[in-house]
């Protein structure tokens, strides 16, 4: 009896003098963005689809897409779908290989109801808008170390939905919508809500750990759904369809990318990118693919993000309460914290005094609390901020000191002589404007600053005050 002969190869055409070849043991196929030609082992394919577009192969090393137009014949994508599931039929292991094939075909024609990315970009900009109507609402729920460590966790939460501009909330609600689409497919929504909550814990604890006094943004949160699907990309592959998979040089070329511009502008909080990337890959790790291909709901998972829902819930009620009620005797005791500490930046001090000068009945501990803060911030700006000035002279104000409040108000018009705000915040002390009546400031800058004032200006030696996540 003689062997089976070796099965012959077979060749589809491409376009400019380019073939595929299923050869005995491979598959002989262009790579990915432009690169050589790939030999991929037959029980290295995952999954391979055929698609109005041309053709999808998923493998173990990087998902590859071919264009319909780059095949010199237009039934190719098909036929090669059909000899290549055919030739993986004839091996050993191979009807096992079709039908997790086949399971990801049911998983990728499934309705997909991907909604967790558009969620939070919606949410993003729903609190974009608070803080356009409400300078207050802002300050209150930037991250600040200091101001965690001494009694305000929520800004750990609601840090992740803060913007400082619009082109940061456009940049960072694209990157929500479209990897929250792919991280949903992929994990379902539990696991997808699983990545967000530990990305925005890894965000803030990172930074807080860098000591982060100033930082908002929603970018710890998309970088947690890029780990989660790179993590998902190099450890499950063949958990996924072809079709929710991006070409892996591709994904991580553009992670790259964006790495690197990010590190080349100022402002930026990379130790929050680094927290939140990694706080979604172990999300993935944990959740694992198996919980949306076998569709088998995990209750622990289920009762985590409950858990992580009603925390967001209490600290958005928290946020809402300091900014809208704020606790003049709680501010003046972290203010006293602040002044025992060292290295505290004069930008913090300046506005958690202007919080206690601005209270309705701040009370005369308060106020002195409030005076040795903004003391301190202009001492270490030198007494050449305008803004710091202001402070010190509103505080004076409300102590009954319309003398000290004029000189500093004069110091401040002249610093800022362009500026009528503190012109008219003279007119107010000296009686000329009703008591009541303050005068509406121009609004913090990038990051948010205390309510209806202009936030004092940084030293040139200081690092910037405001870092975008």
């Amino acid at each position: 009896m003689t062997a089976p002969s070796a099965e012959a190869p077979l060749r589809l055409r491409l376009r400019r003098g380019r073939a595929l070849e299923l050869g005995e043991e491979t598959l002989r196929h262009p790579g990915s963005l432009g690169g050589g030609e790939v030999w991929t082992p037959y029980d290295d394919v995952t999954h391979v689809a055929a698609t109005p577009a041309g053709l999808r192969l998923g493998t173990r090393s990087g998902a590859y897409w071919l264009r319909r137009a780059d095949f010199a014949e237009r039934d190719a994508p098909e036929r090669l779908a059909a000899a290549l599931r055919a030739r993986i039929a004839r091996r050993p292991g191979g009807f096992a290989q079709l039908e997790r094939m086949a399971r990801l075909d049911a998983l990728a024609a499934r309705p997909g109801r991907a909604r967790l990315g558009a969620a939070l970009a919606l949410a993003c900009a729903g609190v974009f808008a608070v803080q356009l109507a409400s300078p207050e609402l802002a300050y209150a729920g930037v991250f600040s170390a200091l101001l965690v460590r001494l009694g305000e966790p929520w800004r750990i939460v609601t840090a992740n939905f803060l913007h400082a501009s619009p082109a940061h909330l456009l940049l960072n609600a694209l990157g929500l919508a479209a990897l929250g689409l792919l991280a949903e497919r992929s994990l379902g929504g539990r696991g997808a809500g699983a990545a967000v909550a530990l990305a925005g814990v890894g965000a803030m604890a990172a930074s807080y750990a860098a000591g982060y006094e100033h930082a908002l943004g929603a970018s710890g949160l998309v970088y947690g759904l890029a780990g989660a699907l790179l993590w998902l990309e190099l450890r499950a592959p063949e958990a996924l369809p072809v079709a929710w998979r991006l070409p892996r040089r591709l994904f991580v070329g553009l992670l790259a990318l964006e790495t690197l511009l990010l590190v080349a502008l100022p402002g930026i909080a990379h130790a929050a990118h680094a927290g939140g990337f990694l706080g979604g890959a172990v999300a993935a790790a944990l959740a694992g693919p198996r919980l949306r291909a076998e569709r088998r709901p995990r209750r622990a998972l289920a009762l985590a993000n409950g858990l992580a829902l009603g925390l967001a819930v209490l600290a958005a009620a928290a946020w809402l309460r300091s900014a809208l009620a704020p606790d003049v005797d709680a501010i003046a005791r972290r203010g006293e914290a602040l002044l025992e500490a060292d290295a505290v930046p004069p930008e913090l001090l300046n506005n958690e005094a202007w919080r206690i000068a601005i209270a309705p009945e701040p009370g005369g501990r308060a106020l002195r609390v409030a005076q040795g803060m903004a003391e301190r911030a202009a001492e270490e700006t030198g007494w050449s901020d305008p803004a710091v000035l202001d402070t010190l002279a509103e505080i004076h104000f409300a102590a009954g000191r319309t003398g000290e409040a004029l000189r500093l108000a004069d110091a401040a018009i002249a610093l800022a002589p362009e500026e009528p705000y503190y012109r008219e915040q003279r007119r107010r002390f000296a009686g000329e404007r009703p008591r009541d009546a303050r005068p509406r400031g121009p609004g913090p800058s990038e990051p948010p600053g205390a309510p209806e004032r202009p936030r004092p200006r940084e030293r040139e030696e200081r690092d910037e005050p405001g870092l975008r996540v």
